[in-house]
């Protein structure tokens, strides 16, 4: 399965948190584990990070962990066990008061955790209860108390999430629980920190803060799933580390038939900062339960690939559902169908050198894959000391073996989560200029990984001021 070149991203909880499940995934092509910090306690994580590390060890392959943050959820209060039936066209008034809902003969009262909506939210905005399912219409507001109506019918119960695609929420994105397991986390040395409910920059900023705070550079994977964030998109791909397409709240908060289209926009800004972007939420939902996923599922996470998606991402289906191995092993098979056909058929590949937008540095990395594909070269070698020549070179989609030399092992584990980049080796070039070109062969041969008659490209650095291309026949 390490033949693929899009990463796959599993999220691991009761179903995949053994040796032998966590191995069983890095054989189906597992790249990236996800802890979701929204369920499990810390015992429970840290024996996953240990299963990880041991099976690491034992295949010998490098796997990259992503702490995923809770962030502000905003819920209902606690209501009777049995819920409360509200039809379509009924009255209900939300409050904020600590009181347990109830249906009387006078009227409906729903209590709500968070405080702040009485100042969020105003006449004529929508709240989305229950993944959307349940509507509700503010009328007015006053003092503590939202009077609505229902725009649609449903069941509502204790806890149940809600959204809204019109009010801006004022929660910041990193709550009191959330500091307390990103120090966990970078305890633990998780590689990146996906932060949730992201609405601008600052909020990439405040975290980043905190994790300098702690000694760490551990790097940031922006959420997407509010519209406030659509709004400032570039923006926030330009500050963080990583993105992700959280498909599942996105289409609360944007009209769904949105999605596939900022989805789109997405890959393509991410790709053009060379930023790794994850394609997540509902990818083969119907393997949760069943062995085999729908043809709508495979097209979904097909599609993911022909746009240039760096990663796809499980989440029920390895963490909680019946074959984790089977749904990561359907991803692998996806990805490795639909890039054989891209690479026979370069017309698929829209416009892919209109990603060469940053001058003389990055024209490095474009020029690089040109020379391999106009050359025929076997491999594009890449030395790099922060992942940027790495990435750069990735996202031109070269479909040349790429070889990544870093003498970082935290910039290896980072350089997972990037298209393309599977082999990649530790190894501290100490000569400059052609020297440097040598020694990268010498390496190179003393690791078997290149052979006689063999035409190699080589990338050096290209952050730096200093910038070399050169082919070698070996």
């Amino acid at each position: 399965m390490y033949t693929k070149n899009t990463k796959i991203v599993c999220t691991l909880g009761p179903s995949s948190d053994s040796f032998s499940e966590i191995t069983n995934l890095i054989h189906a092509g597992m790249n990236v584990a996800r802890l979701n910090f929204s369920h499990g306690s810390y015992a429970h994580h840290l024996k996953i990070i240990k299963n990880l590390r041991k099976a690491e060890k034992q295949l010998g392959r490098r796997i990259a962990i992503l702490q995923d943050l809770q962030g502000p959820k905003i819920r209902l209060g606690i209501l009777p066990e049995e819920g409360i039936q509200i039809k379509k066209g009924e009255k209900l008034t939300i409050t904020t008061e600590k009181i347990i809902g109830e249906r009387n003969s006078k009227e409906i009262i729903i209590p709500i955790q968070y405080k702040e909506i009485v100042k969020d939210a105003k006449a004529k905005d929508v709240l989305l209860i229950n993944d959307g399912i349940i509507e509700i219409k503010i009328e007015k507001v006053i003092k503590n108390k939202l009077f609505c109506r229902a725009k649609t019918g449903g069941l509502l119960k204790s806890n149940q999430g809600v959204n809204s695609s019109t009010a801006s929420i004022s929660a910041k994105p990193i709550t009191e629980k959330d500091k307390k397991d990103l120090e966990f986390g970078l305890k633990n040395n998780v590689d990146y920190v996906a932060l949730s409910f992201v609405r601008s920059p600052k909020d990439i900023e405040e975290l980043r803060k905190l994790i300098t705070k702690h000694k760490k550079d551990t790097k940031i994977v922006a959420k997407i799933e509010r519209h406030e964030a659509v709004k400032n998109l570039e923006k926030i791909i330009q500050i963080t580390d990583a993105v992700m397409v959280a498909r599942g709240d996105l289409g609360i908060d944007i009209p769904a038939a949105q999605v596939p289209i900022v989805q789109k926009r997405m890959i393509a800004l991410a790709n053009k900062y060379a930023k790794p972007v994850i394609t997540a939420t509902q990818v083969l939902q119907s393997m949760v339960e069943n062995p085999i996923a729908t043809r709508a599922e495979i097209s979904d996470a097909a599609n993911a690939v022909f746009d240039s998606t760096d990663a796809i991402m499980l989440s029920n289906e390895s963490a909680v559902g019946k074959y984790p191995f089977k749904s990561t092993a359907t991803l692998s098979k996806v990805a490795i169908t639909v890039e054989k056909e891209m690479e026979r058929h370069p017309e698929i590949l829209e416009n892919i050198y209109a990603r060469r937008a940053f001058g003389a540095l990055n024209a490095t990395c474009a020029n690089a894959c040109e020379l391999a594909k106009d050359t025929s070269a076997d491999f594009i070698v890449v030395y790099t000391k922060s992942g940027y020549t790495a990435r750069h070179v990735a996202k031109y989609r070269p479909f040349i073996t790429i070889i990544t030399i870093t003498e970082n092992e935290s910039i290896a584990r980072e350089l997972c989560l990037t298209w393309g980049l599977n082999k990649i080796f530790i190894h501290n070039i100490k000569n400059k200029g052609m020297k440097k070109t040598e020694e990268i062969i010498s390496f190179l041969k003393k690791i078997k990984k290149v052979k006689k008659g063999q035409r190699i490209v080589i990338v050096g650095s290209a952050s730096e001021q200093e910038k070399i291309i050169s082919t070698y026949k070996i």
